[in-house]
C-alpha cells in the first residue's frame, strides 16, 4: 500500500445487516483482539474501528461494525495491543541487560554501596550523611533492598543485593535513592572507561587520519550557486514562474473536486501537455499529490508514455517504487513529505531519488551538517542532490475531511482559514476532498541567501501554489536577482550585498500571505 494503511490481515467474507456484524476471512497469522485498530477498505469506502469483541470460528472472525461493509473489502490491522505489549517487554528487557551485584556496608553509620559487574568493573558510592537510630519505625532490610533494586532508566539490573545491616537505623528515602544513583553513575563511567581505547592508540588513529587523502573539495564548494525551481498548480502560475526566470517547474495540476476517472485523466494530460509548451527550455517535473493512493497511481502511470516530462516528484516511497517499476529511467524527485533530516536518510533514498527536498524544520547548522556529511560519503556522485524550500506557505497538516463542506451554502472557492488568538492558517481543498492547512506566515529566506549558498545546497525552490501569475513572476525574478548579487558580491563587498537583499525582501513582503518568517532556519525546531 502506498499510503501505509497498516498490515493486511484478511477480507470481508459476508455481512449480517441484522447483527451489524462482518465475517472476516483471515489471510495472516495475526488475529484481532479487543482494543486493536482496524481499517476496512473497498472502492469508495474506508472505515476504521476499535475492536470491542472478536469471535473466531472456522477460519472466520466475526466483528461488530458501526456501518455496513461490503463483501470483499480488505481489512488492515492498524494497531495491535498484543504486539505493543510484546514490544514493551522486549524494550524493557533490552534496557536492563547488564546484571550488577550490590553490597551494602555501614561505616560509623554512613552507608557505603559497592557494585560489581561480571566483566570485572567496580564502583563504590558513599552516603552523604549518617543514618541515625530510629525513634519509631526503623528501616528493614527488605525496604533498603527494595530501594537499591530500582534501576529503571539505566542499562543495569540488580541481580543480588547483600548487606551487613546493623538494624534499627532510619534514613529519608531520598538519601538511599541518591546513594543508588551515585553507584549506578559510577558503574556506567567504569564501563565506558573500560572500553575506551588507550591514549597511545588514540594518538595513532589521529595521526593516520591526518595522513589520509580525503576527497578534494569541489570547485566553488565554498559558495555554491543553487538551481532555482518553482512549485505551481495552475498554468498561469507556471507561466509567471518561467517568465521570472525559473528553469525548473514542479507542476501539480489543480482540478475540480468530483471529476470522474476518465475526465480526470484527460484533464491531467491536457494540462501537462500545455505546461510542457509553456516551459520551453525549462524542465517540467510532474508533482504528484502529497498523499498518493493506489487509484491515482493507476491513473497516472499510463500517462507517462503520453507526455514528455523531465521527471516526477513524489512525497512518499511507495509511488517511487511504482514509477521505477514502470519506467526505470525516469528521474524521481523527493518532496518535503519524505522528511529528510540527515545524510543517512538521503543515502538510504539514493537508489530511487536524484533530488531530495530537505525538511523545512532544519536549522542552518543542521542543513550544513547534512550537506557536508553527504558529500563526504563514498560514491558521492551517485548521491541525490539536495534542495530547500526558501519561499512560500509551508504545509503543516493534511486532513482527510473537507472543512468548507461543514459550512452549507458557502463556496469552497472562497478563502478559508483556521483562526486562533493571533493568526489565520490558510486552508485549501484538493480534488480528492482533503483539506491542506498552511502556516499563517510565508517562509522567506531571500535575505539569508549567502548563508544558504555557503551550505552548499544544489537547489532552492519557491512554492507559488495557490497564488497568482504576478506573484510567481515577481518573486521568481527577485530570487534570481538575489542569486546574481550574491555570486557577484559575496566575496568582495558584503555590506552592499546585505543592503540589496534586504531591499528585495522589502519588495516581497507586501506580496506574502500573512507576512513573512524565517521559519526554523535560524533557531531550528523547538523542543
Amino acid at each position: 500500500m502506498s499510503d501505509n494503511q497498516g498490515v493486511l490481515i484478511g477480507s470481508v467474507a459476508s455481512y449480517d445487516p441484522q447483527r451489524g456484524e462482518a465475517a472476516v476471512r483471515l489471510c495472516a497469522s495475526l488475529v484481532p483482539e479487543k482494543g486493536d485498530g482496524l481499517v476496512f477498505q473497498s472502492p469508495g469506502q474506508e472505515m476504521g474501528l476499535v475492536v470491542q469483541k472478536a469471535i473466531e470460528k472456522d477460519g472466520l472472525v466475526r466483528l461488530r461494525t458501526p456501518d455496513r461493509v461490503r463483501p470483499g473489502a480488505r481489512v488492515f490491522l492498524t494497531g495491535s495491543i498484543a504486539l505493543s505489549r510484546r514490544a514493551e517487554e522486549i524494550a524493557a528487557r533490552e534496557r536492563a541487560s547488564i546484571p550488577v551485584n550490590i553490597r551494602l556496608t555501614w561505616e560509623d553509620g554512613i552507608p557505603v554501596a559497592e557494585g560489581r559487574l561480571d566483566s570485572g568493573e567496580l564502583a563504590v558510592a558513599r552516603g552523604e550523611s549518617r543514618m541515625g537510630e530510629a525513634v519509631n519505625r526503623p528501616l528493614t532490610r527488605e525496604q533498603i533492598e527494595s530501594q537499591m533494586r530500582k534501576t529503571g532508566g539505566t542499562p543495569f539490573v540488580a541481580r543480588r543485593v547483600e548487606m551487613d545491616y546493623p538494624g534499627g537505623l532510619f534514613s529519608p528515602p531520598g538519601a538511599l535513592n541518591q546513594l543508588r544513583r551515585d553507584l549506578l553513575a559510577g558503574l556506567e563511567k567504569a564501563v565506558l572507561e573500560g572500553r575506551r581505547p588507550a591514549s597511545d592508540r588514540i594518538r595513532e588513529a589521529k595521526d593516520r587520519l591526518q595522513k589520509l587523502e580525503l576527497p578534494a573539495r569541489r570547485a566553488g564548494e565554498e559558495w555554491s550557486r543553487p538551481k532555482l525551481s518553482v512549485y505551481a498548480d495552475r498554468l498561469d502560475i507556471l507561466k509567471g514562474a518561467v517568465d521570472g526566470g525559473s528553469r525548473r517547474i514542479y507542476f501539480e495540476p489543480l482540478m475540480e473536486k468530483g471529476r470522474g476517472y476518465k475526465d480526470r485523466k484527460e484533464t491531467i494530460l491536457a494540462q501537462l501537455l500545455e505546461a510542457k509548451e509553456l516551459c520551453g527550455k525549462a524542465e517540467l517535473i510532474w508533482k504528484w499529490p502529497r498523499i498518493t493512493r493506489d487509484d491515482f497511481i493507476d491513473l497516472a502511470l499510463p500517462l507517462l508514455s503520453e507526455v514528455q516530462v523531465n521527471g516526477i516528484m513524489v512525497e512518499n516511497v511507495g509511488p517511487a517504487w511504482a514509477i521505477k517499476e514502470k519506467m526505470p529511467e525516469m528521474p524521481i524527485y523527493g518532496g518535503s513529505g519524505l522528511n529528510v533530516w540527515n545524510h543517512l536518510t538521503a543515502q538510504a533514498l539514493a537508489p530511487q531519488f536524484c533530488w531530495l527536498t530537505l525538511s523545512p524544520e532544519l536549522s542552518s547548522h543542521q542543513l550544513k551538517d547534512a550537506a557536508s556529511a553527504l558529500r563526504a560519503l563514498p560514491g558521492r556522485d551517485g548521491n541525490p542532490k539536495l534542495e530547500l524550500v526558501v519561499q512560500g506557505s509551508l504545509e503543516v497538516m493534511v486532513a482527510e475531511d473537507s472543512v468548507p463542506q461543514l459550512a452549507k451554502g458557502r463556496s469552497s472557492e472562497e478563502f478559508w482559514g483556521l483562526q486562533d488568538f493571533k493568526h489565520i492558517f490558510p486552508l485549501k481543498v484538493d480534488d480528492e476532498g482533503r483539506t491542506h492547512i498552511f502556516n499563517s506566515a510565508e517562509t522567506c529566506l531571500i535575505d539569508l541567501l549567502p548563508e544558504i549558498c555557503r551550505i552548499g545546497l544544489d537547489g532552492i525552490s519557491l512554492d507559488a501554489r495557490g497564488r497568482t501569475e504576478s506573484y510567481a513572476r515577481q518573486v521568481t525574478g527577485a530570487y534570481n536577482q538575489a542569486i546574481e548579487r550574491t555570486e557577484k558580491l559575496l566575496a568582495t563587498d558584503p555590506a552592499p550585498l546585505k543592503e540589496g537583499l534586504l531591499d528585495l525582501k522589502a519588495r516581497i513582503q507586501p506580496l506574502a500571505l500573512g507576512g513573512i518568517t524565517h521559519g526554523h532556519f535560524l533557531r531550528g525546531l523547538k523542543d
